[in-house]
């Protein structure tokens, strides 16, 4: 749980990718965060491209290519599947505990991406900025779900100690009745 940004696409030049990492090294510079070329100066590598690390607690931005041009997961450069899965496909980046302007500034460089180097990227943003650019929303969005993840922390740390033996459907079931009883689920009105 959490606001979080999923994005996917293929990058419409792959000779481009060098040009790509140094742009977005150069925009990381001047916004004080940190970049990390991966396999950069290898002749070919299975994957290659550029981890961002935006200030503050925000998980990092992965600009992460195969040899066919696709942007592929953290994960997949970490174990080289031999073959992708299900899952190759999707970048994910959670922002909830970072700044509401960093989350803009993420959705607007991803706005850039698109328009310079992948035309199919594709957006999906749990805050709805992506596609409204109503920083109000995302505000609303983003409290509301950090108080849901403070009363769930809060609820889960009121409960009796569970035996260790304890199947995990009985765990299951004890954190489903206390969401039935004790946490309202109601989202944000939205302008």
């Amino acid at each position: 749980m959490g606001l979080t940004i999923h994005y996917s696409g293929k990058i419409d030049h792959i000779e481009a990718i060098p040009l790509f990492v140094d742009e977005l090294n150069d925009i990381a510079n001047a916004m004080d965060w940190s970049a990390q070329a991966i396999n950069m100066d290898e002749a070919e590598p299975m994957f290659r491209g550029v981890i961002i690390n935006p200030t503050g607690d925000c998980e990092p931005l992965c600009f992460i290519y195969d040899r066919e041009g696709r942007l592929r997961p953290l994960m997949d450069l970490l174990t080289e599947p031999s073959e992708p899965h299900e899952y190759s496909y999707f970048v994910a980046t959670k922002t909830q505990f970072t700044t509401i302007e960093t989350h803009a500034w993420i959705i607007g460089l991803l706005h850039y991406l698109k328009k310079r180097y992948i035309a199919n990227l594709k957006v999906k943003d749990e805050g709805d900025y992506w596609e409204t650019g109503n920083i109000d929303n995302l505000r609303k969005k983003k409290e509301y779900l950090q108080g849901m993840i403070n009363t769930i922390a809060d609820e889960l740390s009121e409960i009796e100690a569970i035996p260790e033996k304890t199947s995990i459907d009985a765990i299951i079931k004890k954190i489903e009745a206390i969401f039935e009883t004790r946490v309202s689920w109601k989202p944000p009105p939205l302008t």
